[in-house]
């Protein structure tokens, strides 16, 4: 483990803490309370104390309060994706009677982030399609990160059969030796 970095101010270690478990410079701003427009993360990126402190907090290692706040990162960035509309940011135009997304709106929130692809027209430049991350399989991350999925049931007998009847819990049971033969 490293020796303690030189004090800093509280936002400037926060930011520090964020950038260590994988935050972008804007978002760790954020999270940190700092204003991004006022510049503070390009200013708290380039300090040396700053970077002093996220070599620190990377040099830890998987402590459980690190461990949970990459879980936590994990789980918002999933329950962005598996949550976030991008008709928040829409507005249905008048004439054409199509969605018109305001951009502007997208970048400044959090909700840009699961904007995973941009296509562009290539003679005039004007963006054409967009890519967001996928739904479904983001609810899937999170039903396995939480357990939800349902148990199995099956078992392998002596002859390594699988019986479908049986369930995990009597499974671990018998091989234990505390469970007694089914009379199905």
């Amino acid at each position: 483990m490293s020796d303690i970095p030189r004090e800093i101010s509280q936002k400037m270690k926060a930011y520090a803490f964020q950038r260590s478990i994988g935050r972008a410079p804007a978002e760790a701003c954020r999270q940190a309370g700092g204003k991004v427009e006022n510049g503070h993360a390009t200013r708290w990126e380039r300090s040396r104390g700053v970077q002093a402190w996220i070599g620190y907090f990377r040099s830890l290692g998987q402590t459980e309060e690190m461990l949970a706040a990459k879980r936590a990162l994990i789980e918002e960035r999933l329950n962005m994706a598996a949550h976030g509309n991008i008709f928040d940011f829409a507005h249905f135009d008048e004439v054409t009677r199509k969605p018109v997304i305001d951009w502007a709106k997208v970048a400044t929130s959090p909700y840009g982030a699961i904007i995973s692809g941009f296509k562009f027209d290539k003679d005039t430049g004007v963006l054409v399609d967009f890519e967001r991350d996928n739904a479904l399989q983001a609810i899937a991350q999170l039903r396995d990160m939480h357990g939800f999925k349902a148990a199995g049931q099956f078992a392998i007998d002596h002859s390594g059969k699988v019986d479908s009847n049986v369930t995990v819990i009597e499974l671990v049971a018998g091989a234990a030796g505390h469970s007694e033969p089914r009379s199905d």
